[in-house]
């Protein structure tokens, strides 16, 4: 199914380089790809589990598993049980499966998302493969009553209960706060001594607030002397399961602050039992020939609980980055080639263990459309077909972005099982943190759209 319909992912190319990333690219010949020995391997297994998912949770859907020839052509398609679950043989001649879910919102608005896995000839197990519900789960509106706390302690700062911390002293009777979350970690702060307490948002309350209830004592997160990049941003992030309890963003302006290091510095609560994880993210943006171009980059490092932080190495947006990208766009936009897309990343950092590749477009027929692969740096990705399930006279972009993201990550598997951990992983926050995959991950994501 070729998407080539606009020029977006050459233009992407010419704004990235007119922007200066990566420096000049290189007009080398690109390292041949070895390509994967087509020949299947009979009765190789299939098993998945097809969830579809948001805020309020997990839910199994009928998906479609569709199989191709190593060329791409389509073979057959089979649909997931009631409750999500796929298990059978992969044919003897199929060599990549696609897995597609049409949605509809409450609104009436039309979803298509596909996940294509290249390369399963040998076998595909995982424990769920997660697509996104775009319903809306609302938010639980709490009340919080700051009466109380504010007798106890009026000097103190409340932190976690509105977008800036509270003076309690000067604080309302009460604050509204509307939360997607199922928990909420708020703390107090006073002449570098913090207390932190959990409470639960699950649904609309009025919570009364008291220092007894503030009982978990912070440790100040210690990432030594940072130096900020233009438009770069510190956050924490800190998760009690799978749910996301707190977050906080630090830029220049006030990592270089007297009140930062004095009395403002990020803080982790470690008798909540909090798992969490510090990232600094560096942002670049441009626009030519009608295309926005952003680049984000990612470091992400797990916090221990004595506040430590060994900083991840970002990657770095070099030349040979822009030589792949160049590859990819070069193949996108060539009508006479037999694959769809060329990923060869493979020099651009070799702590790279994967590239995902995305489309999403606007579409008459199928609405909101999104095709995901995860590749592993260096592949071909063919003009994959899917028969009746995905008629392709019933594919008509309005316009098409794209969103190329490489991957450092923690780990020494295959690319196979690599590629299983990180599809699992999407089921859950604390499979995430289980695989380790994120503890000194670094990420750098292409992200291109028409203005």
């Amino acid at each position: 199914m070729k998407l080539k319909y606009n020029g977006l992912f050459l233009a992407t190319l010419a704004a990235m380089q007119l922007s200066g990333c990566g420096g000049g690219g290189s007009n080398d010949t690109p390292n041949s790809i070895e390509r994967p020995d087509p020949t299947p391997i009979v009765f190789s297994p299939i098993s998945i589990k097809a969830l579809e998912q948001n805020k309020c949770g997990n839910l199994p859907v009928i998906a479609d598993v569709v199989f191709h020839q190593a060329n791409g052509t389509f073979i057959s398609s089979e649909k997931t049980q009631a409750d999500g679950q796929f298990e059978s043989n992969i044919p003897t001649n199929a060599q990549h499966v696609s897995f597609v879910y049409r949605s509809e919102t409450d609104t009436g608005k039309k979803y298509l998302q596909i996940q294509s896995v290249l390369n399963i000839q040998n076998g595909f197990d995982v424990d769920a493969v997660v697509f996104a519900n775009y319903d809306q789960c609302g938010c639980s509106t709490i009340d919080y009553d700051l009466e109380t706390l504010r007798a106890e302690s009026p000097d103190s700062y409340l932190h976690g209960a509105s977008i800036d911390p509270i003076l309690l002293r000067e604080a309302p009777d009460k604050v509204s706060l509307c939360t997607d979350e199922q928990q909420q970690l708020l703390f107090t702060r006073f002449e570098g001594v913090s207390s932190g307490g959990l409470f639960d948002t699950s649904a609309p309350a009025t919570v009364a607030l008291s220092d007894t209830q503030f009982t978990a004592q912070g440790t100040e997160l210690n990432f030594g002397e940072h130096t900020f990049e233009p438009k770069e941003l510190i956050t924490l992030s800190s998760y009690v399961g799978n749910t996301n309890v707190y977050n906080e963003h630090v830029n220049e302006a006030r990592y270089n602050h007297t009140s930062y290091k004095d009395n403002n510095g990020l803080l982790i609560f470690k008798d909540l039992n909090t798992v969490n994880y510090l990232s600094t993210t560096r942002l670049q943006e441009s626009t030519a020939f009608g295309v926005s171009v952003s680049t984000n980059s990612y470091a992400i490092n797990k916090v221990n609980d004595e506040g430590q932080v060994t900083g991840a190495k970002h990657i770095t947006n070099n030349a040979e980055l822009v030589r792949g990208y160049q590859i990819l766009a070069e193949s996108l936009a060539d009508e006479s080639a037999s694959d769809v897309a060329v990923i060869n990343f493979s020099s651009a950092d070799e702590r790279i263990d994967a590239v995902t590749f995305t489309l999403n477009w606007e579409d008459a027929h199928q609405g909101t459309s999104r095709w995901h692969f995860i590749t592993d740096g260096n592949d071909a990705i063919p003009d994959l077909s899917f028969g009746d399930i995905i008629p392709e006279d019933k594919v008509t972009p309005l316009e098409i972005s794209m969103n190329v993201s490489l991957l450092a990550l923690n780990s020494d598997l295959s690319f196979n099982d690599l590629r299983e951990v990180m599809i699992e992983g999407q089921e859950s926050f604390e499979k995430r943190v289980e695989s380790k995959l994120y503890d000194g991950a670094a990420i750098f994501s292409i992200i291109a759209k028409p203005l």
